[in-house]
């Protein structure tokens, strides 16, 4: 396991000025202490960032542009008082009006119990996050690609529509008491819709990488047009349950709501779907995720216990394992969160058996006597197996094919019972066969309930997520479809 350590400023990485540098981020932070009263400890939360576009739709460019952005929060700390303000734009006047609005807050709170400084190092996991590739994609080149993608709808009679991101951003911790944390990213997206004068067909394809030489750009165009032409003129089946094969970005669909839920303070609380005596903890009318909630509260843990969650409990099917780590070379993300907090590598569930849910740092501190928090940074990879889609539907005696679940809402937090709808692509499957294509549903289901029904799974990939995140094609049974969908 590799892990570096930020005590103080380092070396400088040199910017244009799309983004701001180490160096300054650095001499930031100077400019904000030299303008604060005397005896502040202040914090910085840097992120600027470039991004540029491309947007289509109807095979043309509705939108295209290049944005450069830095948001910075500021954190005061004085006599175990702490304030926020956030700004984007970084001259002296505006650091200084600023400043005005922290004093007014910190006269506002009350003293907290807190420790008293602020953390002067941490020890990151080291990752690579940077791309030349996603960082020299220049307007042109990007509007070269569209046209490129446009191309094959238009010989055909289709309608492309889609839309090319890419970012560079430099994310940066400091404050007073020495930390110093720099950390530059590139992102890139690419999501391609095709679909039929008429409205009767649509195809979705989409992916995010760091590294834009990973996006084959062509491939999504092609199967977005392909997609689009198989699921024309859909013909409405009954609503019911039914066996179903989601492509990976539906499980990762599905499996968002999950991903967010992973919080430990809610859990001991006895509350979502990760307590294990629901609302027995401590009263109801207690504030979630706050510390002093649970000085005299019973069922919480001694130090380091699981306390009132399901820790250490089988919650999945038994091949699931679902983990982050920010140095994954597939999937690596920012080391640090906006507060200089470590994120860790961990198991969430492994084999089927959840192993940790996430806290923050006053938790760590005060209920479970640990120094550091453990993190959820809403990046994850789900473990997967050797079943590919066309032996899952091989093996599918009658079923549906899912490209992916949209406008997916939670419907109640302790079964994460979970509605949405299908979109852009909904196939039969009869006696291992693709029969026709069919109207979308709207679905009524939850994550545990599907993965704990679950019959296959393929090899897991990259798919279209803000944070990045693997997962598999899976195979399950009896998805609760409950009703037509008026929607491509």
């Amino acid at each position: 396991m590799h892990r570096r350590q930020f005590l103080g400023g380092g070396g400088a990485l040199s910017t244009p000025d799309r983004f701001l540098s180490r160096d300054a981020c650095e001499a930031l932070l100077e400019r904000v202490v030299r303008l604060c009263p005397s005896g502040w400890e202040v914090s910085l939360y840097i992120y600027s960032r470039w991004s540029g576009n491309v947007r289509w739709a109807r095979n043309e460019i509705t939108t295209a542009g290049d944005i450069t952005e830095p948001q910075v929060t500021i954190t005061a700390r004085h006599r175990n008082r702490t304030a926020q303000f956030q700004i984007n734009r970084l001259d002296d006047a505006s650091i200084q009006r600023a400043i005005v609005q922290l004093q007014r807050r910190l006269d506002m709170q009350r003293p907290n119990n807190e420790p008293g400084r602020m953390r002067a190092g941490e020890v990151y996991e080291v990752t690579d996050l940077w791309s030349d590739a996603t960082y020299e994609l220049d307007a042109a080149q990007r509007a070269a690609i569209q046209e490129r993608l446009v191309a094959p709808a238009l010989a055909e009679g289709l309608l492309s529509a889609g839309y090319i991101q890419v970012s560079a951003i430099g994310h940066g911790v400091v404050n007073t008491s020495g930390l110093f944390a720099y950390e530059p990213e590139t992102r890139a997206q690419c999501s391609v819709t095709v679909r039929n004068p008429s409205g009767t067909g649509s195809g979705w394809a989409g992916v995010a990488h760091k590294d834009w030489s990973q996006i084959d750009a062509e491939r999504l165009a092609a199967i977005a047009l392909d997609k689009c032409k198989r699921s024309a003129d859909p013909v409405a089946i009954e609503p019911g349950r039914y066996t179903v094969i989601l492509e990976p970005q539906a499980v990762s669909d599905l499996m968002m709501p999950l991903i967010r839920s992973l919080d430990r303070a809610q859990a001991e609380m006895g509350i979502g779907p990760w307590a294990d005596r629901p609302q027995e903890a401590v009263s109801a009318n207690l504030i979630v995720g706050d510390p002093s909630a649970f000085e005299a509260g019973p069922g919480v843990g001694e130090a380091g216990g699981a306390g009132n969650s399901k820790i250490g409990q089988l919650v999945l099917d038994p091949r699931i394992t679902i983990s982050a780590d920010p140095s994954d070379p597939e999937a690596p993300f920012v080391p640090f969160a906006p507060d200089g907090s470590p994120y860790r590598p961990v198991k969430w569930i492994e084999n089927g058996v959840l192993r940790e849910l996430s806290y923050h740092r006053p938790y760590a501190n005060q209920i479970l006597n640990k120094p550091d928090p453990l993190l959820n940074s809403g990046s994850f990879r789900m473990s997967g197996g050797n079943t590919s889609i066309e032996e899952m539907i091989a093996r599918t005696e009658r079923g549906l094919l899912v490209t992916r679940l949209v406008n997916v809402r939670l419907v109640d937090l302790n079964s994460l019972l979970c509605t949405g709808t299908t979109a852009d692509g909904l196939w039969l499957i009869e006696r291992g066969e693709i029969t026709r294509p069919v109207k979308n549903f709207r679905f009524r289901e939850s994550p545990l309930y599907a993965f704990n029904s679950l019959e296959a799974l393929g090899e897991p990939v990259r798919v279209l997520q803000p944070m990045p995140v693997i997962v598999p094609p899976a195979l399950v049974h009896d998805f609760s479809m409950t009703s037509l969908a008026d929607a491509v």
